[in-house]
């Protein structure tokens, strides 16, 4: 079962990150390990990832482009 976690987390990480280049990010690698997290292990430790969502829900709009 390890080996197949390891694999869909790879392949989560992958899709994030090429979508996060392909969205022209300024930090692919930091989006990339945001959404991984969130997906991956958000729901089983989410009292160790307190303010994730709330910094996460920040990034993007930044990584966007998106202005006020």
């Amino acid at each position: 079962m390890a080996g197949r976690a390891r694999l869909t987390k790879g392949y989560l990480e992958g899709f994030f990150r090429a979508e996060a280049e392909r969205g022209n990010v300024t930090d692919p690698d930091f989006l990339t390990c945001r959404l991984a997290v969130l997906c991956a292990g958000g729901g089983s430790r989410a009292d160790d990832l307190r303010g994730l969502a709330v910094a996460t829900a920040r990034t993007l709009p930044d990584a966007a482009g998106v202005t006020d």
